[in-house]
């Protein structure tokens, strides 16, 4: 009985794991995409020449962009968490699970920093009249956050999905070869 209860924890910690990393890198992608309307790829700094309605705009979609992001990754970490403590899977044996949990792990300081930026972002926005000055602040400060940090971490979180696709440093495929040969 506890078997199975182990095993049904683990199936819902993963399923969690991969709808909210999916929302969650989604989320990334379409905050990024939203975030570049502000930008001038020339000097690498904000746009002048943004009328304030369409930037007010640009504003609201990034808020409720990051509002999915934040919480999207608060259920990432909390079932990858959760999916480590009750998996039956040796790190010895699955060097793909130890190397996407490396993968994982390794940014989650930096993530709950760009996630403060973000919460910072939406309480800013959601008050009242939007300080447009402060809001552009507070974007900046996520954009030069770690100097390109998030962007590595993206990268990261991107190389997890082949790394669990395909499973390599599998030790246990060589173990059931050899007991087939031998």
């Amino acid at each position: 009985m506890t078997q199975i209860s182990a095993s049904r924890s683990n199936k819902i910690a993963l399923t969690l794991l991969i709808i909210s990393a999916v929302f969650w890198l989604g989320g990334i992608n379409i905050r990024t995409l939203i975030g570049n309307e502000l930008l001038d790829y020339d000097q690498f700094d904000f746009r002048t020449s943004i009328p304030p309605d369409r930037e007010n705009t640009i504003f609201q979609l990034l808020s409720n962009a990051s509002l999915v992001v934040v919480i999207s990754y608060v259920i990432v970490l909390i079932s990858a968490i959760w999916f480590m403590a009750s998996t039956k899977l040796k790190m010895r044996e699955n060097g793909w699970l130890l190397m996407s949990a490396i993968l994982f792990f390794m940014f989650v300081p930096v993530e709950l920093y760009t996630n403060y930026l973000d919460v910072r972002f939406m309480i800013l926005f959601h008050q009242g009249p939007p300080n447009h000055d402060d809001l552009l602040k507070i974007f900046g400060e996520r954009l030069g956050a770690f100097r390109g940090v998030p962007v590595i971490a993206v990268l990261c979180y991107y190389t997890i999905i082949p790394i669990a696709v395909f499973r390599p440093l599998l030790k246990t495929k060589v173990k059931d070869e050899e007991k087939k040969t031998g």
